[in-house]
């Protein structure tokens, strides 16, 4: 049975050049990628491609999105999120659009007018297994949040990743795919991290997390200390305020 494999890293705008130009197959020659067959580049599918360039159409909705929203945009801002889903070669070739076209559907649902590229390559071969590159899907989504922020930390989360681990093999099997389900390990639960791993990292946070209330207590009673103190002031000022009123008020009587 087949299992389902995807993921995904974001990108700056300055990166989205070359990033365009890999999956388009832009460049005149792949000298320093030998891994790529220019002789098969022609069976690459391009589900969704750019319009002008990836790096113009993302600058065009962000500057209407965000930018005319009164949003920040930095220099190191992600734009997008690429995705990238291997096709098992435990499944027959012929059904490659269809798998593909499954993960489109799903994504463009998921993150409405924000995917903006989607190209399939079956042109790359090598392969640290020795059988050759598995023909895959670059899909990128444009990080702008539903409130019109570029935002890649609030689209791609942990919990996206997982569920899609969980969702898509659901789909896909739906529709006659020999995919594995999900299954969450412990390691899985606790981040990748083996159980030893784990118990050190949770030992770190607690003693994090314990540091950060010794601080937190020793600046509440630093500021407590304070208060105390400026109410003394304060009652001493008053003090003094009404020694001072009597003697003028005593001084006025006498000289009557």
């Amino acid at each position: 049975m087949a299992k389902f494999s995807f993921h995904c890293q974001c990108y700056k705008a300055g990166q989205l050049g070359g990033i365009d130009k890999h999956n388009r197959r832009l460049n005149k020659n792949y000298i320093s990628n030998p891994d790529i067959d220019t002789e098969r580049s022609g069976q690459n599918r391009i589900y969704i491609a750019p319009k002008q360039s990836l790096y113009k159409d993302c600058k065009e909705q962000i500057e209407k999105r965000v930018v005319a929203s009164g949003g920040r945009i930095t220099k190191a801002s992600n734009w997008i999120c690429e995705c990238i889903f291997s096709y098992p070669d435990e499944l027959p070739l012929e059904r490659l659009d269809e798998y593909n076209d499954l993960i489109i559907r799903y994504m463009n649902a998921r993150f409405p007018n924000l995917v903006i590229s989607a190209i399939c390559h079956v042109d790359e071969s090598g392969g640290a297994d020795g059988k050759g590159g598995l023909p895959h899907l670059h899909l990128d989504i444009l990080m702008i949040t539903e409130d019109n922020r570029l935002s890649a930390k609030t689209l791609i989360t942990r919990d996206f990743i997982t569920s899609m681990h969980r969702i898509m093999p659901i789909i896909l099997k739906k529709h006659g795919f020999n995919i594995d389900e999900y299954e969450e390990t412990e390691e899985k639960k606790q981040g990748g991290l083996s159980a030893k791993e784990y118990k050190k990292k949770m030992e770190q946070e607690k003693e994090e997390l314990n540091k950060k209330l010794e601080d937190m207590v020793k600046e509440y009673n630093e500021l407590a200390d304070r208060y105390n103190k400026l109410i003394d002031d304060k009652a001493e000022l008053e003090r003094k305020n009404r020694e001072k009123a009597y003697k003028i008020v005593n001084q006025q009587i006498k000289s009557r």
